[in-house]
């Protein structure tokens, strides 16, 4: 996700640098969270920093710092943080709840396989991205030149 914008190492200069000395020990930083959904389908997106509200028919809102849509998952960096997010709407994270990994960054070089029914207890939802979807019209995106790259295709 670090490759998709220079502005996370600004943002998260802490998690850049645990990433790239590949430390034994590495936490998420205030402010950020790792979400985790099954994504079945062939369009693919990598994208960074940017927000979408859906203002037609019910309001939500879809804010990362990164994301990465490629089947057969979808993996976005977020905002944990609350404040003006609330009075966007629901999030697209919490319905369906999409699962939380955080702890997943702390894994080292010495594990090699995991099952994800351990890791995921509450169970991983199968989601679509909201701006590729038929109701992509419903969505009003924000995002700069400056900061934001986005990749699509298929695979």
């Amino acid at each position: 996700m670090f490759a998709t914008t220079p502005h996370l190492r600004v943002m998260f200069p802490g998690l850049a640098a645990d990433l790239r000395e590949r430390r034994d020990h590495i936490t998420m930083p205030d402010g950020a969270t790792l979400r985790l959904a099954l994504y079945p389908f062939r369009g693919t997106r990598l994208a960074s920093m940017f927000n979408a509200v859906r203002v037609l028919k019910s309001r939500r809102h879809y804010d990362i710092f990164s994301e990465v849509y490629f089947r057969p998952l979808a993996w976005t960096l977020t905002s944990s943080g609350r404040g003006y997010v609330e009075s966007m709407g629901e999030s697209v994270f919490d319905n369906p709840r999409w699962a939380t990994v955080d702890d997943w960054i702390q894994y080292g070089d010495d594990v090699t396989m995991v099952d994800l029914r351990d890791l995921c207890r509450q169970g991983i939802p199968r989601v679509h991205h909201p701006l590729l979807g038929d109701d992509q019209d419903d969505w009003i995106q924000f995002f700069s030149d400056q900061v934001t790259a986005i990749f699509e295709g298929q695979c």
